[in-house]
């Protein structure tokens, strides 16, 4: 792919793959429709799941495809896997994580959006599963890459989150200190992603360290308050 725009955070360049992440001050909706054009032009799709924070994730088949326009949205939905080529995977962040993952061996590729409920909830294990069920992936050829998001030392939730995560996931204590302040906890979303992962079988895991309140590259809707999201994709 080829789109104007800043400099973006490049995902599985090694493996032949076009992933990455744009940065500020690229906007996502600018670049999607940038993406979508150049699918129509090449007969090929983009894909836009309208996040929901859950973890729904979808696989992309041909016959999914029949019958539909280049540019595709998807209701309910936070990841999609596919095996198709000029299939482009896409989903919006301004602090929640996007999780990309690879299998060379069957030629699969996924990205997931993981904010914190979809964390807790398990959509990066959904993410492997979805590849490993679907696709007869096996988990020692999958890569899994957790981008960049909002780390550990900014995000700070009160005893009812932390709580919840603990119910959820009971191992995660281990992903989580007390704050600074009374009743406040730190949770390391991206930790909690890898170690679902790890859980079935993955260990090509990449954990980016870049923290999105802290890099002005980033958008970030905790430190700014902005609506405004960087765009992260996938395709073979």
């Amino acid at each position: 792919m080829s789109f104007s725009g800043g400099m973006d955070i490049r995902i599985f360049s090694d493996k032949g793959i076009c992933a990455g992440l744009t940065q500020a001050p690229d906007l996502s909706d600018v670049r999607r429709k940038e993406m979508a054009e150049e699918a129509e032009r090449t007969g090929g799709y983009l894909i836009r799941p309208c996040l929901t924070h859950g973890v729904r994730v979808l696989p992309i088949t041909r016959g999914f495809l029949e019958g539909k326009t280049s540019y595709i949205e998807i209701e309910d939905c936070d990841g999609a896997v596919t095996d198709l080529e000029n299939v482009t995977l896409t989903s919006t962040h301004g602090d929640c994580i996007p999780i990309y993952a690879a299998d060379s061996a069957r030629g699969v590729i996924g990205l997931a959006h993981a904010g914190w409920r979809g964390t807790a909830d398990g959509i990066a294990a959904v993410l492997v599963l979805t590849m490993i069920q679907v696709y007869g992936c096996s988990p020692q050829d999958i890569s899994v890459y957790i981008g960049p998001g909002i780390g550990r030392c900014h995000f700070e939730v009160s005893r009812d989150v932390a709580e919840e995560f603990i119910e959820k996931l009971p191992w995660c204590e281990d992903y989580i200190d007390e704050g600074a302040k009374p009743g406040k906890y730190m949770i390391d979303l991206k930790g909690i992603n890898a170690e679902l992962v790890k859980m079935f079988g993955v260990s090509d895991i990449e954990i980016s360290p870049v923290c999105t309140v802290e890099d002005e590259n980033c958008y970030s809707y905790r430190r700014d308050g902005t609506q405004k999201r960087m765009l992260a994709y996938i395709k073979k």
